[in-house]
């Protein structure tokens, strides 16, 4: 009947590498949700999810699950790092009960894509927030078969409190649409302080000298881990 104004969006790179596939819109939170163990934090699938929420407009929400499994010493550094970066971190249980009413009170009343790799927790985490759903998010991939590397199908459920919460299988396979290799360092705020003071106008901070990125990275301003995901996902991305 009518088409809303479109704030924000969640989008990929299609197949072919030439369109955009738009997975979600106006939604206001990406939640990231990373196990720490079974399987292991991975820190290049939570910085690439960062980069396409930021590209999008969507606040990131990284959630670390299955905190029962490490110790407070293992998952502490991992969410010093990302709140030092302004992102909010969640440490979380589904099995122990950990975190649950902090994770319901930050889905309340927004919009929030559920991502992250098979395996992390992301059902178990829905089914103990909301034990008497009918539905089960994770059924979604089940149901796309062989399509679901071709076809989005995004489904939205109505929170109980108020909200909603997105779950789509693309989300899975994420190359952010619209971030080159130039535009890349923006959306590590980190490299910020440092734009502007390389020497080569396009820096790809890997090999070229006088790069105030890898003197930064050097001196410990920048993470080595970040640092590695930053290249690593520069070179996925077309020149």
């Amino acid at each position: 009947m009518e088409i809303l104004p479109r704030h924000t969006k969640l989008s990929r790179r299609s197949r072919e590498g030439e369109t955009e596939q738009i997975l979600v819109t106006n939604a206001e939170v990406l939640m990231i949700v990373a196990a720490l163990r079974r399987p292991e934090f991975r820190s290049g699938m939570v910085d690439r999810m960062i980069v396409a929420a930021l590209r999008g407009g969507l606040r990131p929400l990284l959630v670390l699950n299955k905190c029962d499994l490490a110790s407070e010493e293992i998952w502490a550094p991992i969410r010093e790092v990302y709140e030092s970066l302004g992102y909010e971190v969640l440490p979380t249980s589904a099995t122990q009960a950990i975190g649950l009413q902090e994770l319901r009170d930050r889905l309340q009343g927004k919009t929030t894509v559920l991502s992250g790799h098979s395996g992390v927790g992301k059902s178990s985490l829905i089914k103990a927030l909301y034990p008497d759903w009918s539905i089960r998010v994770g059924d979604v991939n089940r149901k796309v078969g062989k399509g679901r590397h071709t076809t989005v199908l995004a489904e939205m459920f109505a929170l109980p409190e108020s909200g909603y919460l997105v779950d789509t299988p693309g989300i899975r396979e994420l190359e952010p649409f619209g971030v080159t290799r130039e535009t890349l360092g923006q959306y590590f705020v980190e490299f910020t302080p440092f734009e502007g003071q390389c020497r080569f106008a396009r820096c790809s901070h890997q090999h070229e000298p006088d790069c105030a990125v890898k003197e930064a990275l050097g001196s410990g301003a920048i993470l080595q881990r970040r640092y590695e995901s930053f290249v690593a996902l520069w070179e996925s991305l077309e020149a």
